[in-house]
C-alpha cells in the first residue's frame, strides 16, 4: 500500500485509551437491519452497537440525513467518538448507472475506466460513502459463474491494468482520500474465487500454485496503486478457505505484494461458513482460525465481536491451547489500529461528516457530465463481432425491433446495481427512435419473454419483486411470436434485442447452459427464416451478464453484437452504433466459447503434449475444416471434441469495426538480448484502409516455449489502442523487459519463487490473440 502521512502520536494516544473491548468493537462491521442481505445473516441493532462502540462501520442510512444521524451518534454517543465507514457495493458505478464491469473491461480504455471509477467516488462520497466493496478482480474461465459479470475478462494483463485504473479513479493518484470526491477501495476477493468448480458460487477451487499466482496479479496491481483494503474469498482454495488462510493472506498478500490495510471478510465468511467448510467445530473456532490468518474486520458475522475477548483471556492462561499460538491483545490492537488508519487516511477524524453534503450530491449525482459519461462507456464497450455490410444502418427505413430488452429498463443496470433507479435507464426502443429521428420508422415487438419458466422467472426477481425485471406476460409465446412475424413482415431491417435478466448473473446465479435463455432460440430462428424469405438483414443485439454461447445466431445473422448490461445510457449508445454515429471499438475481453462443452476456456492456457498440428490423425471423410485449412477435428490431439471445434466462437481480443486496418512488419530494437536491464523496444505501423475513422487495438502476446514449468500458449504483455483517420498510419509502440519473462514457480504457494530464465521466446502481435505475426528473439542471462 503506497505509504503516505499518519499521525502515529494521535493513533498512538487513541490506542492507549480504548479498552479490549472497544477495539475488538473497530474490527466488527454488521449488517444492519432491514437492508437487502446477501446471504442468511439477521440484521444487527446498529444504533445499539454505535453506542457501544461496536462497530467500525455500517451500511445502514438509506440516505444522507440518516447516515447524518448515526454518524452524529457514533460522535457523541460511543465511548471514543470514532467516525464510522459507510460502505457500499458501488461496483464502478453509483447512482449514475454505467456498464457492468465485464463489459466496461471491453472498452480496453483505462482512461475510460478510470473517470468511470472518478464518478463513481465523486456521487458516493457525496452522499457519505467512504469505502466502496470494489473492484472485483476475480480472473475466471467458466462463463457459467455468475459473479463473472462483476470482474474484467481472462486476461491477467489487462485485469491488472484495469485494477490500477480504478484504484486511482477512487482514491486519487496520489493517494490522498481526505477529499469529498475520493473514496477507498477493497480488492476483492483475494484469491481464486472465480475459479470454482463447475462454476458454482461458493465452490471449491483446485487449482496449482503457479496458475493462482497468474490469476493474482490484478491484487498484486491493485495493492502496487495503494488500494485500503482488501475482501478475501468465500471459497477454500486447494482444500483450505480463504478466509482462514495463513499463507495467502501473511506469505502472498502482506510479505510478497506489501499490503499494509485491512484485511476483510465476505458476508458471514467467519461463521457459520468456516464452521461448513468444516475446519471449525464452532464459531470460537472460526473466528479464532480467520483472526490468526490475517483478517482485521468481520464483516457481518459477529464472531470477533462475541469470541475475541474470551480468546485473549483463554491465551492467557494456556498459551498453548491452540495450534496458531494465543490471539493476544498486542495483535487485536495492531489490527485495530489498521482500521483507525483507513478512517485517518479517509480524513473521517478531521472531517467525520464529509461527503455527507445534499448540495454537492444535488450538483454531482447524475448531472449532465456523468450522464454523458456513461453513454460514451456504454458505446465503447459494445462489441461488434459479425458484420456483413448491413451497418451501419441507413435511416429513413422501416426497423422492427424485436425482443424482451427492447423495452426493458430493469435490466439495462445489470446486477449489483444497488442504489440504481431503474426508471433511469433509456430503453433501446426509446434510443433508437431517438437517434434514428422522425424520417424512420420503429416498430416494436417483444417477441417473447426472457425466460418462459415461471418458476426461474421467480429466481430472476428475487431482488426485483416490486419491479420485475422479468414481468408476468398475459399473452402466449405464440401470440407473441405471431406479433413478431407481422412486425418483421413489413420491415426494411430486423433487430432482435435479446440477451438475460440482470440476476442471470452477479452472486449466486450460476447457470447450467449458457445459450440465450429461454424462447429467444427459437425467436432467433423464426426471423432468421423471415429475414431470409425477404432479404433483409437480421441484427442481433445480445446483453448478458456472461459470455455466452451464440454458435446458431452468429451463423443465422447478417449482424452481431454482443455486450455486457450497458447502465441506463445503453438505449442511445446502442443506437449510435447501430447507425454509425458512433464507431465500434470494443475487444472482447473473454472468449465467447462455442459452446457450454468447452468450458472453462481460456486462450491463455496452457500447452498441450498433443496440439492439433502435432501427432494425430486426420479423420478420412470429415471434410470440415477451419479458417486455416486444418482439420476442425484429429483424432489424438487436443481438437478432439467430436462435436465442435475446441476454438473459441470470437477469442479474447476480437473485435471488429466499421473501417479496415493494415497492420505492418514489427521493427524490433534487437533479437538478441543480455541481462536484467536489457529493454526491447517493439514498434507496429497500422494504417486505416477503410473509408471512416476507426479504433484498432493491437495486442503483444508472449511465450516462453521452454522453460521450468510449462508456460501458457500465450500472455498479453501489451496492447495500445489507436485511432486513426482514413488513410492515416499510426504507430504501436511496446516495450519488454525482464519483468515481462518473469514468473512464479514452486511446489506450493509458501514456497513459490519469481525469476525468470534465459532462452528463446516468441512474441506474437496482432489484432487479436489468434491473429498475430510471430517473431522469435533470445534473451540470455
Amino acid at each position: 500500500m503506497r505509504k503516505s502521512s499518519e499521525d502515529k502520536g494521535f493513533l498512538d494516544d487513541l490506542l492507549s485509551r480504548m479498552s479490549l473491548a472497544d477495539k475488538i468493537g473497530q474490527l466488527n462491521f454488521p449488517h444492519a437491519a432491514g437492508l437487502p442481505t446477501t446471504g442468511a445473516a439477521e440484521g444487527a441493532d446498529t444504533e445499539t452497537l454505535i453506542r457501544r462502540g461496536h462497530l467500525c462501520g455500517t451500511s445502514a442510512g438509506a440516505n444522507i440525513a440518516e447516515r447524518r444521524v448515526l454518524q452524529r451518534m457514533a460522535l457523541e454517543e460511543s465511548p471514543h467518538g470514532i467516525p464510522l465507514f459507510f460502505a457500499r457495493d458501488c461496483l464502478q458505478r453509483y447512482i449514475t448507472c454505467g456498464p457492468i464491469p465485464l463489459a466496461l473491461s471491453c472498452s480496453w480504455d483505462l482512461d475510460l475506466i478510470s473517470r468511470i471509477a472518478q464518478m463513481t467516488a465523486r456521487e458516493a462520497r457525496a452522499d457519505g460513502v467512504s469505502l466502496t466493496w470494489a473492484p472485483m478482480l476475480d480472473i475466471s474461465y467458466d462463463a457459467r459463474w455468475g459473479r463473472i459479470a462483476e470482474g474484467h475478462g481472462e486476461l491477467p494483463h489487462l485485469c491488472a491494468a484495469i485494477a490500477q485504473a480504478i484504484v486511482t479513479g477512487y482514491q486519487g493518484a496520489d493517494g490522498d482520500m481526505a477529499r469529498p470526491d475520493r473514496m477507498m477501495a477493497t480488492l476483492k476477493h483475494f484469491a481464486g474465487y472465480g475459479l470454482s468448480i463447475a462454476g458454482r458460487d461458493y465452490a471449491a477451487v483446485e487449482a496449482s500454485p503457479a496458475t493462482l499466482m497468474r490469476i493474482m496479479e490484478p491484487f498484486k496491481s491493485g495493492v502496487a496503486a495503494g488500494a485500503g483494503a482488501v475482501m478475501v474469498a468465500f471459497s477454500a482454495i486447494n482444500d483450505i478457505p480463504a478466509t482462514a488462510h495463513r499463507v495467502l493472506l501473511q506469505d502472498i498478500l502482506r510479505d510478497r505484494f506489501g499490503f499494509e490495510g485491512m484485511i476483510v471478510t465476505d458476508f458471514t465468511a467467519i461463521d457459520p461458513e468456516l464452521i461448513h467448510h468444516g475446519i471449525a467445530a464452532d464459531a470460537r473456532a472460526a473466528a479464532y482460525l480467520a483472526f490468526k490468518a490475517g483478517v482485521a474486520v468481520d464483516l457481518v458475522s459477529g464472531a470477533f465481536l462475541h469470541h475475541l475477548a474470551a480468546l485473549v483471556e483463554e491465551g492467557r492462561s494456556a498459551p498453548d491451547a491452540r495450534p496458531w499460538g494465543p490471539v493476544t491483545e498486542a495483535e487485536i490492537t495492531a489490527r485495530c489500529r489498521q482500521v483507525l488508519r483507513a478512517k485517518e487516511r479517509l480524513g473521517l477524524f478531521a472531517d467525520p461528516f464529509m461527503g455527507l453534503d445534499e448540495d454537492l450530491r444535488a450538483k454531482v449525482v447524475r448531472c449532465p457530465d456523468h450522464i454523458a459519461l456513461v453513454r460514451e462507456a456504454a458505446a465503447k464497450s459494445l462489441v461488434l463481432l459479425k458484420n456483413t455490410g448491413v451497418l451501419p444502418l441507413a435511416r429513413g427505413k422501416k426497423l422492427a425491433l424485436i425482443g424482451p430488452l427492447a423495452e426493458d429498463r430493469i435490466d439495462m443496470q445489470g446486477s449489483w446495481a444497488i442504489d440504481v433507479n431503474p426508471m433511469d435507464s433509456v430503453t433501446i426502443a426509446e434510443g433508437l427512435t431517438a437517434v434514428a429521428g422522425p424520417d424512420t420508422r420503429v416498430l416494436i415487438a417483444k417477441g417473447c419473454s426472457i425466460v418462459e419458466d415461471p418458476a426461474l422467472a421467480a429466481r430472476l426477481n428475487v431482488h426485483n419483486r416490486a419491479m420485475p425485471s422479468v414481468p408476468p406476460e398475459s399473452r402466449s409465446l405464440e401470440a407473441m411470436l405471431a406479433e413478431a412475424h407481422t412486425l418483421a413482415a413489413t420491415a426494411d431491417a430486423i433487430i432482435l434485442a435479446l440477451g438475460e435478466a440482470k440476476e442471470h448473473s452477479g452472486e449466486s446465479s450460476t447457470r447450467v447452459d449458457i445459450t440465450l435463455p429461454g424462447a429467444q432460440p427459437r425467436l432467433v430462428r423464426e426471423m432468421a427464416q423471415v429475414a431470409k424469405d425477404r432479404g433483409i438483414p437480421l441484427i442481433l443485439l445480445v446483453i448478458s451478464g456472461r459470455p455466452l454461447a451464440l454458435t446458431e445466431e452468429a451463423a443465422l445473422s447478417d449482424a452481431l453484437i454482443w455486450t455486457g448490461h450497458p447502465g441506463a445510457e445503453g438505449g442511445p449508445a446502442i443506437a449510435e452504433i447501430l447507425f454509425g454515429d458512433r464507431a465500434p471499438e470494443g475487444r472482447l475481453s473473454i472468449s465467447l466459447p462455442r459452446h457450454v462443452g468447452q468450458l472453462p476456456l481460456r486462450i491463455e492456457d496452457l500447452p498441450s503434449g498433443r496440439p492439433q498440428d502435432g501427432i494425430g490423425v486426420d479423420v478420412y471423410g470429415d471434410s470440415e475444416i477451419d479458417a486455416t485449412g486444418r482439420h476442425v477435428f484429429r483424432k489424438f490431439t487436443t481438437a478432439c471434441i467430436l462435436e465442435s471445434p475446441h476454438t473459441p466462437l470470437y477469442p479474447a481480443g476480437f473485435g471488429l469495426g466499421y473501417t479496415s486496418f493494415a497492420h505492418g512488419q514489427p521493427q524490433l530494437s534487437a533479437t538478441e538480448l543480455q541481462g536484467a536491464a536489457a529493454v526491447l523496444d517493439v514498434t507496429l505501423d497500422i494504417t486505416n484502409t477503410g473509408t471512416r475513422a476507426g479504433t484498432e487495438t493491437v495486442q503483444l502476446y508472449l511465450r516462453d516455449p521452454v522453460a521450468e514449468i510449462s508456460r501458457p500458449l500465450r500472455e498479453l504483455k501489451g496492447f495500445a489502442r489507436l485511432t486513426l483517420a482514413p488513410g492515416e498510419t499510426g504507430t504501436a509502440r511496446f516495450q519488454i523487459t525482464a519483468a515481462d519473462l518473469e514468473y512464479d514457480r514452486g511446489p506450493d504457494l509458501a514456497q513459490m519463487r519469481r525469476d525468470w530464465e534465459g532462452g528463446a521466446f516468441r512474441l506474437n502481435i496482432g489484432p487479436h490473440a489468434l491473429d498475430t505475426q510471430e517473431i522469435s528473439i533470445r534473451w540470455t542471462k
